[in-house]
């Protein structure tokens, strides 16, 4: 059962760059919107999102020894975290194609039990990285260097405490927005992200790719740098992007918009 870990997930990663693929591809022959916004986006995203989420875990997973590749546990959460993700992305499409939102559309019974079934869905998908990253961080006998290890350790089980309490306040609110956006208002390009009233969404994309971002910081720290330095370096870069989640966090739940905060932190 050597490999069958790294494998699940370097398939699912597979299948969701594909599945980025086809959305992009769809919206170009599908004028369709929702929110101003065409119908395919939010499945393009996630499955980007996604993929970006599952090679994280494939290429960490291909890292640990024969016994957690093999391991019932291990396989047991690649497997559920695959499930999780493929019924997520294929509920957001449905939903898509019928011009019709995925997210806080609870209007039904039926409706209000699949949304929470996304959110439970999602929590999996999210806590296997903990698990993953739990696993880099305290196996000392893996074959990598002590920064990167660190990096890893951080970055996962960080990004996924962080992930966590942005995505749940997120669901709690029933909405992205804190305050009232007046229809048509403008929005960041390419994110979607408001400018006009708090928006939970940055500190959520921070909060999860906190998963890659200190990861690389680490592998090119630990080639580049002493290894204490490298290490230090790995921490100091943590404690910052934690730093602007929480920052950017607080700011949506005081319902102030990202670029306004921008704006007077420049003419301080």
């Amino acid at each position: 059962m050597s490999g069958m870990v790294t494998q699940i997930w370097w398939t699912t990663t597979l299948f969701f760059a594909a599945a980025f693929v086809v959305t992009l591809l769809a919206q170009q022959v599908d004028s369709r919107q929702i929110n101003a916004e065409n119908v395919w986006a939010k499945p393009a995203k996630f499955a980007l999102s996604l993929a970006l989420h599952f090679l994280t875990l494939a290429l960490v997973a291909d890292r640990l020894g024969s016994a957690w590749q093999g391991s019932g546990v291990l396989i047991a959460v690649a497997l559920a975290a695959t499930i999780c993700g493929v019924l997520e992305l294929a509920y957001i499409a449905f939903q898509a194609s019928r011009q019709l939102p995925s997210h806080f559309y609870v209007g039904t019974p039926l409706y209000a039990g699949l949304y929470a079934a996304m959110g439970i869905g999602a929590v999996i998908i999210v806590l296997a990285a903990g698990f993953v990253g739990g696993i880099a961080w305290m196996d000392s006998s893996l074959p990598l260097a002590a920064p990167l290890r660190s990096a890893i350790g951080i970055g996962l089980v960080g990004g996924t405490i962080l992930t966590l309490l942005t995505a749940l306040r997120l669901g709690a609110n029933m909405s992205h927005a804190i305050g009232t956006e007046a229809p048509g208002a403008a929005r960041m390009p390419l994110t979607g992200w408001s400018i006009t009233v708090g928006d939970l969404r940055p500190s959520h994309f921070l909060a999860t790719h906190m998963m890659q971002a200190v990861p690389v910081v680490g592998l090119v720290a630990a080639w580049l740098l002493p290894e204490q330095a490298a290490t230090l370096l790995v921490w100091l870069f943590a404690s910052g992007w934690t730093w602007l989640t929480l920052a950017t966090f607080r700011l949506a739940l005081a319902g102030r918009p990202l670029r306004l905060a921008l704006r007077e932190r420049q003419t301080v």
